[in-house]
């Protein structure tokens, strides 16, 4: 994670800062951690922490108070929504252009700002978006599905559902829908195959 106003560093960066070519992996341990998530394949230093070890100063302590323009990568991103999904189904589903577009690339790795993710996030359809009659209902005549918000919201998934299916084509998985969607990969998979079935 990238901390509001801080100043991120790459390997290559560094490197330069040190008038070389390459940051050997000798080197790299010498310098204060990363400030990118522990296992991420692109390392990250902060500036100012780098400046102070090759000054000899004192190692200034990043700040720890999430800030809505703090830079996520793509697995902290994920583990900002409200209903945390599998990796893979987050991966695709930001391959598919369904997430928001990165805010920026640092070294190369896209970054999403705490903000856009939690908007994001608060503006998808909720678990509960979905058809069906209320529990304990006792009507048994069929619905005006215009006048029934559950029914219209419900309808609206599937519009959604289908777009998302024309864009990209069979290769459109459950887990993506249910990433989507914000519900089950059964749920998904049936509204899948429902939509699969009307298009043949």
């Amino acid at each position: 994670m990238i901390r509001a106003g801080r100043t991120p560093m790459g390997s290559a960066d560094v490197a330069k800062r040190l008038d070389r070519k390459k940051l050997l992996p000798a080197v790299a341990k010498t310098l204060p951690p990363p400030i990118s998530r522990s296992g991420a394949q692109t390392r990250i230093w902060d500036f100012e922490q780098v400046e102070a070890h090759l000054a000899g100063r004192e190692i200034p302590e990043i700040p720890e108070t999430d800030s809505p323009d703090d830079l996520l990568d793509r697995e902290e991103a994920r583990l900002q929504l409200r209903n945390v999904i599998k990796p893979s189904a987050w991966a695709a589903y930001v391959a598919h252009d369904f997430a928001p577009s990165p805010d920026q690339k640092v070294c190369g790795v896209p970054h999403w700002k705490r903000s856009t993710i939690l908007e994001w996030d608060a503006n998808r359809p909720g678990e509960r978006a979905g058809g069906g009659r209320p529990k304990g209902s006792k009507d048994t005549k069929p619905r005006d599905r215009a006048a029934d918000p559950r029914l219209a919201r419900a309808d609206a998934r599937k519009e959604r559902v289908r777009q998302m299916l024309l864009k990209t084509g069979p290769k459109l998985t459950a887990a993506e829908v249910a990433a989507a969607e914000s519900i089950t990969e059964r749920q998904a998979s049936r509204l899948l195959s429902e939509l699969r079935s009307t298009a043949a």
